[in-house]
Parts: C-alpha cells; structure tokens; sequence
C-alpha cells in the first residue's frame, strides 16, 4: 500500500471535527499559534512585567494608534512555510475525490423534465413528420392521390381546350375568308371582354361598348380594306370616348377614358394578322406565327424552369428568368429553321426564317410581360375563365399581340402579303 499523503488545509478552510484551529490532520508539526479574542498567544518569550514601563495609553480624543507587531508577524511561523508542490497536488486532487460515485448515483436520480428536454413525436425514429414541425396534421396517402388525379385532370383538359382551340383557327383558315375573319373577331372580343371586366372589379369604369364597337370594326375593316383601318378606328374611339366624358358627368373620367382607349388598342393588335388570309399561303404563314411563338414559351418555362438563376424582370414577373428566354429564343429559331424545310417556306427561305424566328422570339416575350404589368397593375392574377385550363383568353394571346405586328411587317417587306 502506499503511503497515505498528508492533507494540507488552506488557512481559509474550516478545520474538520476533532481538529483543534491551527492543526492540519496527517500533519506532525505543531500548528502555529493562533490569536483571537481577548487572549494572548502563548509563547516562549517571559511574560512581560508588571512593573515594566507600558506605552502610553491614547489621550482621549486622539486618533487610534495601530500596536499591531508586524515584524513579529511577519517573522513568525505559518501554514504555508511547509507548501510544497507535492502537497498542493495531494490537497487540490483530494477535493475530486468521490466525483465519479457522485455522477453515477445522478444518473439514477430521476427528475423531472422540462420544456427544452421535451421529446418530439418521430425524433427517436430518425423520421419528423409534418405535424411534427407545423403542428398540422400531414397529406394522407388518399389526398396525395386526389391531388395527382387532380393535376392529371386539368393537364387532360389544357390539352384538349389548347387542341381544340388550334383547331378551330386552322378550320377557318382552311375555309379562308370571312371564316378566319370572324373567328378573329371572335377571340378579340372575348379578350377585351375579360379586360373591361376585369378593370371595372378593381373599380374602374370604362365606356364599354365604345371599346367593344371597335374591337369588332377593325378586323372587319382591315379584312375590307388594309391595316390602315386599325389606325382609323382608334382614333374615331378615342374621340368619342373624350366627347363621351365631356358631356356626361363621370367619375375619374381621364383613368377611365385612358382605360377604354388602352385596352381596345391593345386587343386591337391582333387584327394584323388579317392579311395573312390573303396571302399565297394563309394557313402555312399563320401556323409558322403561331408555332414560333409557342416554342418560345415552351423553351422559356422549361430552360427557366431547369436553369434559371437570374431574373428578367423581377418586377414585372419574377418567374421569368434571363436563361428562360435565351432558352426560348433558340427553341423559337431552332423551330423556323426546321419549318423552312418545308415547301410552303421556300419563298421566306433559310436565312429568311431565322431572321423571322429571331423577331418573333424576342418581341413575343415582350408581350408577356406587357400583360404582366397590366395585371400586376391591377392587382390579379388571370384576365378570365373562359378557356378550361388556361384562363382567360387574353392570357393565350399576349404574346401574340406583340409578335403579330412584328411578324407582318416582316413579311410585308419581303413582299409575302
């Protein structure tokens, strides 16, 4: 066995019990003397006389003199005369003793557990649920499958209202004439419909029937004359809808008359497209418009989608990206390279077709925007309904209300219309 270190006490701690002040237990040296109270320390000096001369005691009033002997003191023995660095470690270590027993006799202890320590449903699985993080309850299985088969029915019914609707526009250009006239017509009376509905729940009040009476006279002018007719019939609307307000006593009469004009002018874009019936190839010019257009939206969402890091116009649209329309542009001119191919595209040609594939795939998605803005303006998000799956009709057409003037200009400098 090894020999038992003694323990040193520090002279601030309280002796233990049976230890008398000034020893130290394992100690053999005498504990030096300790004074306190009204007694004296003993020790091996004589006791001074009686009759020895005192110093004098302090007159009263007089400030209190210190006959403390700090020389003696100092002199004198103390507990750490014998501090050794051995003895340190054996005193500081002695204080650790039993720790361990005390950490194992705790973990037995049960207390009570409190908020921070509270167990979470699905932790001790290595699974968080929903509800664990919401509070919520989750999506059962049967409600993720009623919304698939959900998605999976509008999906069915935009396909079939987009095929039906492409349908119909390749049915009347087959028939030519006043048929695509009228289906024109049609389609551009239902979108400035939806715009003038939509402005008047937002508070406007637009003279609608001014408005309508020229969306359906500039296609039907422009089919009997030339696109001259769209400029005319603006501005017959507009001078109405300024003697309109002037006579009657309307509320907000400069919104509403730049409301009534803006919107029948910008539906009314689309009537440049009439001409296109009266080309060597109608249906062939037409379906290259559309086509080119439409690849550019598909190659815009699914680049934008895939790649997509920069915004376009934050504003505006936030889901639209620089890399979704880089992507759109070279979906739409990869597309008029292919349909250049095509007999009835030898009069463009080649480089023909990716200049009109490059016009139509930059001034599309300008469109889009420009109805962005409209509706962000306006605080809502579709125009209309009327379409099933794909909302109103001037959601369909905005693209094309930018691309269709640049397309026919295009076409009629290369003497096509």
């Amino acid at each position: 066995m090894s020999e038992e270190r003694p323990r040193f006490r520090r002279p601030w701690e309280e002796p233990e019990a049976g230890e008398t002040p000034g020893e130290t237990k394992g100690d053999d040296r005498e504990a030096a003397p300790e004074t306190g109270g009204d007694e004296a320390p003993e020790t091996d000096e004589q006791t001074p006389d009686a009759n020895e001369p005192r110093p004098p005691a302090a007159a009263e009033g007089a400030p209190d003199v210190d006959l403390t002997d700090w020389e003696a003191i100092a002199g004198g023995s103390s507990d750490l005369d014998d501090l050794t660095h051995e003895t340190y470690i054996t005193a500081t270590t002695e204080e650790y003793r039993g720790l361990a027993e005390e950490i194992a006799r705790l973990r037995n202890v049960e207390v009570e557990r409190q908020a921070v320590v509270a167990t979470m449903p699905g932790v001790d699985t290595g699974l968080v649920g929903f509800e664990d993080v919401t509070g919520r309850p989750g999506i059962s299985e049967e409600e993720v499958e009623a919304y698939e088969q959900a998605r999976a029915s509008d999906l069915t019914l935009r396909v079939l209202t987009a095929v039906g609707l492409v349908g119909l526009l390749v049915g009347s250009l087959y028939l030519g004439g006043w048929w695509f006239t009228s289906f024109l017509t049609i389609v551009m009376l239902l979108s400035l419909g939806e715009f003038y509905a939509t402005v008047r729940r937002v508070g406007y009040a637009p003279l609608a029937l001014v408005g309508l009476l020229g969306i359906i006279a500039m296609p039907v002018l422009t089919h009997m004359s030339s696109i001259f007719a769209i400029a005319g019939v603006t501005v017959v609307a507009t001078v109405l809808v300024v003697l309109v307000y002037s006579l009657v006593n309307r509320r907000y009469p400069l919104e509403n008359a730049s409301i009534t004009v803006f919107g029948m002018a910008w539906v009314g874009l689309l009537a440049f497209i009439v001409p296109f019936g009266h080309s060597d190839h109608p249906v062939a010019y037409v379906i290259m418009v559309g086509l080119i257009t439409a690849m550019v939206d598909i190659g815009s969402y699914f680049v934008g989608r895939g790649f997509g890091t920069r915004p376009l116009a934050p504003t505006l649209s936030p889901n639209k990206t620089v890399e979704g329309f880089i992507g759109g542009v070279i979906f739409g001119v990869i597309t008029a390279a292919v349909l250049s191919t095509l007999p009835p595209y030898e009069a463009i040609g080649f480089t023909g077709s990716l200049v009109l594939g490059g016009i139509v795939s930059v001034i599309g998605p300008l469109g889009d925007l420009a109805e962005s803005m409209v509706k962000r303006s306006l605080g809502v998000k579709d125009m209309g309904s009327v379409l099933p799956g794909h909302g109103g009709m001037l959601d369909r057409i905005d693209s094309f209300l930018f691309a269709v003037p640049a397309a026919h200009l295009f076409f009629l400098i290369r003497g096509l219309l």
